[in-house]
């Protein structure tokens, strides 16, 4: 029995050697540049980005939505299923321990019929000794596994964050373009209105009253349109926050655009690996793969186990349980002809990490693309919207000159009419173009990451599921 348990001790001691070198990626498989592009600007944004527009209502909007989203709901539900997994992942590197029990009436018919009974109630423990970190390894890719899933959960958070903002400036630009529609209204009836005057007094055709009418119904004819988007963009809003749509008073929308903050300091590009989830959930997979590759080679080579149990016994269930009987045992398994399956398995976990270690690169390199793309599209806009203020200055020109011309008899009213609508057009076009200048700044944002979502909690149910697992991450013991 000695020698047995002293066999057991050496075992233990030597158990722990992972067969292969598993290494270490904190950047992806490409060169990186030393810096973006464009200029950076010099001031840092808040860390929840979006506060940056200094606009309490779109504040109170995306904390809603982080708060009662149901597509980060269930992100945070695949978290808890992660841990959970991490932790059934983790169980075998400690032995398993049952309690077990037996009753049984036995009747026996030599010389005469008698009956007896026997009660039986022990422990067994069973244990595979993790020679070669086979279970360690598993635990450990279960566990980066799971903390990718909680990056995931980040991630969602700020696409969230994203869409709510994008949503709530294209709420603004439609009640804004509203108001600007109505002033349109407003100035053409009146042009409309001193065509029929002219009209009544034989200064004007009636060819004159009609091309302004028309002129007229058709800036009427923008409002429908407008206020649909206006309307479902609400809808998209509300569900967002995790509500179903309802009716909103549009009069109490802030019809005006934010100013746009200054540019934010950007970083490196290689920062971006600990600034986006997304880039971190793509390093934690290829860890994973990493640990499955030596769990999958650590199946090839020998497996001990060993099992230790003790049973009472006794005659009856109200005597007491004062005999019993020890087992200890150990077994070892050599995996020696498989077909090649466990070599087969090997191949496949290695192609998973050149899998993902490509998927990192790809994930690092659109990174970098979502950010060059905002700058570009950031700084294009805004030279379009200096093109806009130019025309419509000149627009404004033509419209004085045209008026001027028809009322003293040397051009047709039909020339005012074009200055009219060139004249209007270009405003519509100013409002549309200022919000796409805010969308393109907060995809800049949102391109460079944050730690702002480090600190969200779970909602309560998942929160209670997360203690119930108290998911811990391996760490890593010494190759």
């Amino acid at each position: 029995m000695k020698c047995q348990i002293m066999v057991c001790a050496v075992v233990v001691l030597v158990a722990g050697c992972t067969p292969i070198e598993i290494p270490q990626r904190s950047l992806p498989d490409v060169v990186a540049p030393d810096s973006f592009s464009s200029e950076s600007g010099n001031t840092l944004p808040p860390q929840h980005w979006w506060r940056a527009f200094d606009d309490e209502a779109l504040n109170l909007h995306v904390e809603s939505a982080l708060a009662a989203n149901l597509d980060l709901r269930q992100s945070w539900s695949r978290l808890a299923q992660a841990s959970a997994q991490a932790r059934i992942a983790g169980a075998p590197l400690l032995p398993e321990v049952n309690l077990t029990s037996r009753a049984a009436r036995n009747r026996n018919e030599t010389g005469g019929i008698s009956y007896s009974s026997s009660w039986v109630v022990g422990f067994g423990l069973a244990w595979e000794v993790d020679l070669w970190r086979k279970i360690a390894n598993r635990a450990e890719a279960a566990g980066f596994a799971a903390q990718a899933s909680r990056e995931d959960v980040e991630h969602t958070a700020l696409i969230l964050s994203g869409t709510v903002t994008d949503t709530w400036f294209t709420i603004r630009e439609q009640a804004d373009l509203i108001a600007v529609i109505d002033d349109q209204v407003e100035i053409s009836d009146k042009l409309l209105k001193i065509v029929e005057y002219r009209y009544a007094n034989g200064l004007a055709n009636a060819l004159q009253v009609f091309q302004q009418r028309q002129q007229l119904e058709g800036v009427r004819a923008q409002l429908p349109s407008a206020r649909a988007r206006l309307e479902t963009s609400l809808n998209a809003l509300m569900v967002l926050q995790g509500q179903p749509p309802e009716s909103l008073d549009i009069e109490t929308i802030d019809a005006s655009l934010p100013d746009l903050p200054p540019l934010p300091s950007l970083g490196t590009p290689v920062e971006l690996v600990e600034a986006r989830p997304d880039l971190r959930s793509a390093r934690d997979r290829l860890a994973a793969a990493d640990r499955e590759v030596a769990a999958a080679v650590a199946n090839m080579l020998p497996t001990i186990s060993i099992s230790i149990g003790y049973d009472f016994t006794s005659n009856s269930f109200a005597s007491p349980f004062n005999s019993g009987m020890s087992s200890i045992g150990g077994s070892l398994l050599q995996p020696l002809f498989d077909n090649d399956r466990r070599g087969a398995e090997v191949v496949r976990r290695r192609a998973i990490v050149q899998e993902r270690l490509d998927a990192f690169s790809q994930t690092f390199l659109s990174a970098l693309q979502e950010v060059e793309d905002a700058l570009d599209r950031e700084r294009n806009q805004i030279d379009l919207l200096d093109e806009i203020a130019l025309q419509l200055n000149i627009a404004g020109q033509q419209l004085q000159a045209a008026r001027t011309s028809y009322t003293d008899g040397v051009a047709e009213y039909l020339d005012v009419i074009t200055a009219v609508q060139t004249q209007q057009s270009l405003q519509r076009q100013q409002v549309t173009a200022k919000k796409q200048l805010l969308v393109y700044r907060a995809s800049l944002y949102r391109s460079l990451g944050g730690t702002w979502m480090r600190s969200l909690e779970p909602p309560p149910v998942d929160a209670t599921l997360e203690k119930q697992v108290a998911m811990k991450l391996p760490q890593e013991s010494a190759q």
